[in-house]
């Protein structure tokens, strides 16, 4: 069994900076759509980017010694009343709300953050109204949402409680310090609010995804309520999964996680009708390989929701079809609107977009490739696909300096000794999956790549970054020998007028850093399962290959 080391960067920043005035622009015109079209789906993505929007500027006040209560006010009203819109149908007059958007002051640079629940794990919002069925409540209830996914799901949790008769209202807060032990002091405003409450005999709900692996963000909130005066008996804290205290790694985290009440919210999944056969979790792998042993290793916790449609119950009698979760309001129409461009070029199946985050894909009839199929045909199909991410998925900018310190740290974990400059040159959003087994080769001899549009985006390494990423993860999955790999670099030269050469060894030892990082953590947090194997086997082939960098480095 392969040794994990103590610290190993595999997870990346999800921040982003945006513009305020952008953001405002956008909500806006979701809250426009409102007034002619009260979808769920519609609801739903005006609910999340006025969560976003509020969420952001919320954080870019932290520490002011003056904040602009208005503006917040103003910003909260506007997701309080779609998050009411979401549970009850009503009016909603579309016109007023842009007003009281527009006479919100917004910092014109924001940071974003990525709600990973929303984006990739098809955690729905309602799912935190539907648990207060749960809960035996009083008849006023303080909720406080924990930032960042939190500002949108306490927006849910109070219109729930009002939608029950009670009296209602939330804040948002953001613990701050290390991540295993988050601690938080009140602000003024915010313990005004909780003294408030408090002197209602209310019931206080603190709302949040995870918890995470301490749990201590929620602790901290809880504990805060605690010096305020709350008694324990009624604080309930609703998460996303049942917690095992005994696995944070908070200071005292079990013992201090029992003294509350935790409660998690209903684990159905809304999704399609026509998404039948659950193939999630890796489980995908039986319907396109004949023997396990065959089977690519999969860190199965982390992959995105998958179904297939049962035979000849598709819409049109059309075939089955293969449903996967992209992502939630914008964060899902990004994704697709990515393979729709992917599609486009000819280099993959179409998506459909399909309600509940999800999009369909017809399910493709052929085989997983492999690299023994590795051919000239095959290296220029490669080389012209990059090309095209080189071009019609590229970026503006891209953080390569947490690219560069997430390599430079894992080969310090590794103890290699491994120089490493990487150079930006052509920005993308990569594709980030290479492997041979991501493309399918179709009856017809047609080479489609599945599974193109969220993997770079994600929140693991890499995020938007040069494209000599895809061309590392080609030439080191499809285990390309110098002359395979000088003619797929040449090939793509000659197909994007970008050479190459002189930046991609560093991609492949940072693309290598990252997968033996990537592995042996997926390997120590699956120990027990028939994955474990699996994993350890890649992690080794991934470290063989520094290792060999290695003793070319010190070679030269």
């Amino acid at each position: 069994m392969a040794v994990t080391p103590v610290h190993l960067l595999v997870f990346r920043d999800g921040r982003t900076q945006a513009s305020g005035s952008r953001l405002k622009a956008a909500l806006a015109s979701r809250l426009q759509e409102l007034s002619f079209n009260r979808c769920k789906d519609a609801i739903l993505s005006a609910l999340l980017a006025a969560g976003e929007l509020e969420c952001a500027a919320a954080d870019a006040q932290l520490g002011f010694a003056e904040p602009d209560l208005s503006s917040l006010k103003a910003l909260g009203k506007v997701t309080d009343a779609v998050a009411g819109l979401m549970l009850v149908s009503g009016s909603l007059d579309s016109a007023e709300l842009i007003s009281v958007l527009e006479s919100a002051g917004v910092p014109e640079v924001l940071s974003v953050s990525t709600p990973e629940g929303f984006a990739y794990y098809a955690l729905h919002p309602l799912s935190y109204a539907d648990v207060l069925d749960c809960l035996p409540l009083r008849d006023a209830v303080a909720v406080i949402g924990i930032r960042s996914i939190g500002t949108t799901l306490s927006a849910v949790t109070a219109a729930a409680a009002r939608s029950r008769g009670k009296q209602a209202a939330r804040i948002t807060v953001r613990p701050t310090g290390h991540p295993y032990n988050r601690e938080l002091d009140f602000s003024d405003r915010e313990q005004a609010f909780t003294r408030d409450w408090l002197r209602r005999g209310a019931e206080f709900l603190v709302v949040d995804e995870g918890p995470g692996l301490s749990g201590s963000s929620f602790l901290s909130v809880a504990e805060a309520l605690e010096r305020e005066g709350v008694s324990p008996e009624q604080i309930t804290l609703i998460c996303a999964h049942q917690p095992e205290f005994g696995h944070f790694r908070a200071n005292h985290g079990a013992q201090r996680a029992r003294r509350y009440r935790w409660v998690a919210v209903r684990g159905e999944t809304r999704k399609p009708a026509d998404a039948d056969k659950f193939i999630g979790a890796g489980e995908w792998r039986r319907e396109q390989f004949c023997s396990e042993q065959d089977w690519p290793a999969v860190w199965t916790t982390f992959e995105r929701l998958k179904y297939l449609s049962a035979e000849g119950t598709s819409a049109g009698n059309e075939g089955q079809r293969f449903y996967k979760f992209a992502g939630l309001g914008h964060y899902g129409e990004t994704v697709i609107e990515r393979e729709k461009l992917v599609a486009k070029a000819g280099f993959g199946p179409e998506p459909r977009q399909e309600g509940h985050g999800f999009c369909s894909y017809p399910w493709l009839t052929g085989r997983p490739m492999t690299a023994d199929d590795l051919s000239p045909a095959v290296i220029d199909r490669l080389a012209r696909y990059c090309s095209f991410r080189a071009g019609v998925l590229s970026v503006p900018e891209a953080n390569i300096a947490q690219l560069q310190q997430m390599a430079e740290h894992n080969l310090s974990e590794f103890k290699l000794d491994i120089p490493v400059q990487l150079r930006l040159k052509r920005p993308v959003m990569a594709d980030s999956r290479m492997q041979p087994h991501e493309w399918v080769l179709a009856p017809n001899g047609q080479m489609l790549k599945t599974d193109s549009g969220s993997h770079g985006d994600d929140h693991f390494f890499p995020g938007p970054t040069d494209i000599a990423w895809d061309l590392a993860g080609a030439i080191l999955e499809w285990q390309m020998g110098e002359a395979q790999k000088s003619a797929f670099l040449d090939s793509y030269c000659r197909a994007s007028g970008d050479d190459a050469q002189k930046r991609i060894r560093d991609y492949v030892v940072a693309y290598a850093a990252f997968r033996a990082g990537y592995c042996l953590m997926a390997a120590n947090a699956m120990q027990g399962s028939s994955e474990q194997a699996r994993l350890d086997t890649a992690a080794t082939r991934y470290r063989s290959i520094l290792q060999a960098n290695a003793e070319l480095a010190i070679a030269a």
